[in-house]
């Protein structure tokens, strides 16, 4: 298996530090706003590579941190302070805020049909942690006090900007050191901030205040994982400055930190960046509203390599609806053919669908490359529709399919079991009449109202069969 490495620029062999064992931490969301569907995609591709990874028969421990305490939920939470005029504490209303807002985003994520992972840390419960790592950084002369604040020592870090492929010297022209920053550089970044009136605080050596948003990883990836571990991944605008302070933070504490950097592209809409003042913003729950099916999401996450960007169009959702449509035909054609003649097919194996599946392996092992493998999956359903009459091959197709598509969370339901709504039974028995006595206008008016009632047609040899539109 290679995998790109964002630190390397360059695909790399992938060899877990334990043989079948893969520590895997990912940037989680900030709780401060609805889940929109840019969110939806970074938590898809790791969902997705992390079935993958368990698939091939590794044990992985799939981290993703909560930020419940930052700048962002705070400024929201003066804003429902203020409107609300709140009895309580602004510290308390930031609870609320990010309480809130964390239970939607496990709502959405369940709407979305994509996996917890199997540790989520939150900021404020590792603040204990995260002064005892600051504490580490200033011992080791990484980090320094100043009135109240900590900040790193930028210049104490070595190789600063290799993730970001970045000049030190060239990030310092035009970066200016803000109002009542007492930093040396104006490239060190906040590791302690001194408490403000009203707001979140906790105690510490250099007095009250709250952690800043980069060490928080460094201190929860470490405690879960180790000092070194497999795959950090996160979006790809995290890489810059979030996670190169990480690695200045971690390697400064004596930690080798993360080996492979997974980053993904991110997503816009027709073009342009999602923003609500854009009038763009789309929601997972809007998402899920107006479509009822996640499959259609994913599918269009699943077409463009994880690490390169990927534009939403409503003209591209229902191009992802019938491609959820190739699939399910596919299996409904199978039913029918097995349903026919059910041969001993205990360890049979078909040699173009197994051939098939290499495909698809190959595919994944190649940096994860999920478009290439689906396209494996259409040609699969391409060679099992021209061989449909082979039962063996047919059943074998199903399974392997189904297998496969469950690395990438699609549920393609069937409805074999679902009886034929008598008004239904009725209008396919009038055009079956209308269509032996050649009265063809009679026959495609009827197929018209039944596609109003969200029911497919397919005429076959064997007779004309039926289906709910997705």
């Amino acid at each position: 298996m290679r995998i790109y490495n964002s630190l390397t620029r360059s695909k790399t062999e992938f060899v877990p530090l334990k043989k079948k064992k893969i520590g895997m931490y990912v940037c989680g969301p900030t709780v401060y706003d609805e889940p929109h569907i840019g969110h939806a995609r970074s938590a898809y591709i790791f969902d997705c590579i992390r079935r993958y990874l368990e698939y091939r028969g590794n044990e992985v421990t799939f981290v993703r941190n909560v930020t419940d305490v930052d700048d962002k939920i705070i400024e929201k939470a003066r804003t429902v302070h203020s409107v609300q005029r709140a009895a309580c504490s602004l510290d308390n209303v930031v609870k609320e805020v990010s309480k809130k807002y964390l239970n939607a985003y496990h709502e959405d994520m369940t709407l979305l049909g994509i996996g917890r992972p199997d540790k989520e840390p939150m900021a404020t419960k590792y603040i204990p942690k995260m002064v005892k790592f600051i504490t580490l950084l200033i011992k080791r002369g990484c980090a320094y006090e100043a009135n109240g604040d900590v900040y790193f020592d930028i210049r104490k870090a070595q190789g600063y900007g290799k993730l970001s492929n970045q000049n030190l010297d060239k990030m310092e022209i035009g970066v200016r050191i803000s109002s009542g920053e007492l930093k040396k550089d104006p490239l060190d970044f906040a590791l302690w901030k001194k408490v403000k009136e009203g707001e979140p605080s906790w105690d510490s050596p250099w007095g009250k205040g709250r952690p800043g948003w980069h060490i928080e990883c460094s201190v929860m990836s470490s405690d879960i994982l180790g000092g070194e571990f497999d795959i950090h991944g996160g979006g790809v605008d995290l890489i810059f400055p979030h996670h190169e302070n990480e690695i200045a933070q971690s390697e400064g504490a004596g930690k080798s930190f993360a080996r492979y950097w997974v980053h993904n592209g991110l997503l816009t809409i027709n073009n342009e960046k999602m923003a609500k003042s854009l009038g763009n913003f789309i929601s997972i729950k809007d998402f899920m509203l107006k479509y009822k099916d996640a499959d259609y999401l994913k599918l269009l996450f699943l077409n463009t390599h994880y690490r390169h960007p990927v534009d939403y169009t409503e003209e591209r959702i229902q191009e992802m609806k019938a491609q959820k449509e190739r699939f399910v035909i596919m299996l409904n054609k199978i039913d029918r053919v097995r349903g026919r003649q059910i041969p001993k097919l205990q360890g049979v194996k078909v040699k173009e669908i197994e051939d098939f599946k290499t495909k698809f392996e190959e595919a994944m092992d190649d940096d994860f490359n999920m478009p290439l493998a689906l396209a494996h999956l259409f040609e699969m359903v391409n060679y099992t529709n021209k061989n449909i009459g082979d039962v063996a091959l047919a059943q074998q197709s199903k399974e392997t399919l189904l297998a496969l598509i469950k690395i990438f969370g699609i549920e393609l339901i069937k409805k074999e079991t679902e009886s034929l709504p008598d008004k239904v039974g009725v209008l396919i028995k009038k055009r079956n009449e209308a269509r032996a006595k050649k009265d063809y206008k009679r026959s495609d008016d009827i197929r018209k109202k039944l596609s109003e009632m969200g029911v497919i047609l397919e005429d076959t040899k064997e007779g004309t069969i039926w289906r709910r539109e997705l």
